[in-house]
């Protein structure tokens, strides 16, 4: 689009483009203050199906994907990101256990993976993903939309290039200085570079068809009153009259006011002349010449009233560039996105972040009610996202989706081939050898045997119990069932069936995310985990219900990092945020939630009373612990 262009080793210039389906895995209509929300606040459109969205998954497909929505491509108004520097930052995340204090939470393998991947043949890759993904967003972006994009120094001026080829060197706006967080110098260390205080902010356009909103900023310290001289630098203006003389303005100035406002502000005795040569003030009548010195030289000056606020320029170093509320060491501040936002959006416009995070950009787009879309590629960005907008009284329901089985179904067939290399391939990857005489077996790990559930599908209580009887009649007595995702409820029984009907030890181990990358393949860095153990009761009286949580067991304890397993002192502190569907049918409505907090450290326990109607339902409960897993069990009840 521009003259300008950036090159680097291996450049493409064509961005491939999978489309595929998003699933939802929730739907939140009600926030942490009790009282449905129902849209109350998003301007009426004809789009009334609108819900916010928040998307885990990796941005470059979820980009893709959502050029074929409708209600987004071409409709959004400002995009906002702040990528992974990935240049000596801490990438650690400090999380809360209960009233017991922090500890530091180390990336996940799919966030290290996707760091890994950015950065695997240095500046080069990196700057092909970034170029992939802000050529998709300018896809997405409306005819008058805008985007800001954050960066530090290292590679600030690289991303601006990319910016320039995508956008038009035209269609750049500004570059906004804001701060970051200084590190402490001290005199006795060696300083070979000054300290770095800020990060720069890019502010393109898609096109000329942009307006922006005026914003004001409060003065740091408020002035006095004073007087200040009228001409001003940008090009020879005209002449003025001034107390019956006319007056020519400097070579290659203007006078900054009409002669209409220059007659009002004499008439008020706000413009004045002073003398050059003795500093006489005239206010009123002709001017002649200079009644005590005897000179005609004046300088023309007006009246400045004292303001505690003005139009913001491009220093934005009078507020913060980052917060630590969440506990990501790199939040944004709430300050730098309420200005964005107001500069470049108005009320039920749409707001995206491909990069989410803590998620600050829809936190604030929430509060000055704008429409959302957000995106990260963390399971525990997108709870501490979910936990954030909850805490907004006036929250607005949203929905929580994933690329899920359509990604899986994408990555099996580029890779995989046929469903026999699909499971020897996971068979292999679980340290196990494949086994080919078995219709339900598909391995043997020591004594154990080893079934692997399907791509695109949960595991179901039916397919465990053809396994089962595959194993007493081949005489395994161990069995590991190796899944994606699994039918609601299915760890608290099924585990217990096993032994009790089968004489079978189970373990159910969840298939991670990871195993779709090679290089973590290739790294050895894939952990088969094992389901946690959810135990709730149901408290019944007469057609209320209250849900109690009466136990959570995580399997794999040495998982857990040391750090935290000190910290904990009973089974609830593994427990962040559940939350309950009354009348559970396929995708799960958060209906009720409990969550830790800095208000609230420790975590209610029991539900509140929910009354049903005459009838058969599914009560689902969807536990999050601390480290964002999340595990789910259905209980069934009937009202009479």
């Amino acid at each position: 689009m521009a003259d300008v262009e950036i090159n680097w080793k291996g450049k493409k210039l064509e961005v491939e483009k999978v489309l595929l389906p998003f699933q939802k895995i929730e739907t939140v209509s009600i926030s942490r203050t009790g009282k449905d929300t129902l849209l109350r606040h998003i301007p009426k459109t004809n789009e009334s199906s609108w819900l916010n969205r928040l998307i885990w998954g990796d941005n470059k497909y979820v980009l893709a994907s959502l050029l074929k929505d409708s209600q987004i491509a071409g409709k959004i108004k400002l995009i906002y990101i702040d990528p992974p520097f990935f240049t000596g930052t801490n990438m650690n995340i400090n999380i809360k256990i209960g009233d017991k204090g922090e500890v530091t939470k180390e990336p996940s393998a799919i966030e290290e993976i996707a760091y890994r991947n950015m950065w695997k043949e240095g500046p080069s890759s990196f700057l092909q993903y970034m170029y992939e993904r802000i050529k998709l967003m300018r896809d997405l972006l409306a005819e008058d939309g805008s985007i800001y994009v954050r960066f530090d120094y290292h590679y600030s001026h690289y991303i601006k290039l990319i910016l320039d080829e995508i956008f038009g060197y035209e269609n750049f706006r500004n570059e906004i200085i804001i701060n970051r967080t200084r590190k402490n110098v001290t005199e006795s260390q060696t300083q070979r570079v000054f300290p770095t205080a800020t990060d720069s902010l890019f502010f393109y356009s898609k096109s000329e068809n942009v307006s922006l909103n005026k914003v004001l900023k409060a003065l740091q310290e408020k002035r006095e009153a004073f007087w200040r001289h009228m001409d001003d630098s940008a090009g020879q203006g005209s002449p003025k009259l001034f107390f019956g003389k006319e007056l020519v303005p400097p070579v290659g100035k203007h006078f900054k006011y009409s002669q209409d406002n220059i007659n009002q502000m004499i008439d008020v005795k706000k413009l004045r002349f002073r003398c050059k040569n003795c500093k006489y003030e005239h206010y009123e009548g002709k001017w002649n010449k200079c009644p005590q010195c005897k000179k005609d030289d004046p300088r023309p000056e007006y009246f400045v009233e004292e303001k505690e606020d003005q139009l913001i320029d491009t220093n934005w170093t009078d507020i913060p560039g980052y917060s630590f509320s969440t506990g990501y060491p790199t939040e944004n501040a709430e300050q730098v996105l309420q200005r964005v936002i107001e500069a470049s959006s108005n009320a039920g416009d749409l707001v995206a972040d491909f990069f989410c995070g803590s998620g600050t950009t829809v936190a604030v787009a929430e509060k000055m009610e704008r429409k959302w879309v957000g995106c990260d590629i963390g399971r525990f960005s997108i709870h501490t996202i979910r936990k954030r907008l909850l805490d907004i009284p006036t929250c607005n329901p949203f929905e929580v989706l994933n690329l899920g089985k359509y990604e899986r179904q994408y990555w099996a067939s580029e890779n995989l081939e046929n469903y026999k290399n699909y499971v020897n391939f996971l068979v292999k990857l679980y340290n196990a050898m494949p086994l080919d005489n078995f219709e339900f077996i598909h391995g043997k790990k020591g004594n154990k045997a080893v079934h692997v559930g399907l791509v695109d599908s949960p595991v179901t209580k039916i397919e465990i119990l053809d396994v089962f009887k595959e194993c007493k009649k081949a005489g395994f007595s161990d069995l590991d069932i190796l899944g994606w995702e699994w039918e609601m409820g299915l760890n608290d029984s099924v585990i217990k069936e096993a032994k009790d009907l089968f004489d079978i030890n189970l373990s159910l181990r969840i298939i991670p995310r990871e195993v779709m990358d090679k290089r973590a393949v290739d790294a050895g860095d894939i952990e088969f985990y094992e389901l946690a153990h959810l135990q709730v009761e149901l408290l019944k009286d007469k057609n209320k219900i209250k849900v109690k949580l009466n136990d959570f067991i995580i399997p794999n304890v040495a998982s857990i990092p040391e750090e935290a397993q000190k910290k904990i002192s009973k089974w609830s502190d593994y427990i962040d945020y559940w939350a309950v569907d009354w009348n559970y049918n396929s995708v799960f409505h958060n209906e009720w939630q409990a969550y830790r907090s800095d208000d609230t450290p420790n975590l209610k326990l029991e539900t509140n009373s929910h009354e049903f109607k005459p009838g058969k339902y599914k009560i689902l409960i969807k536990v999050i612990d601390i480290f964002g897993n999340d595990t789910s069990t259905i209980k069934e009840v009937t009202i009479k």
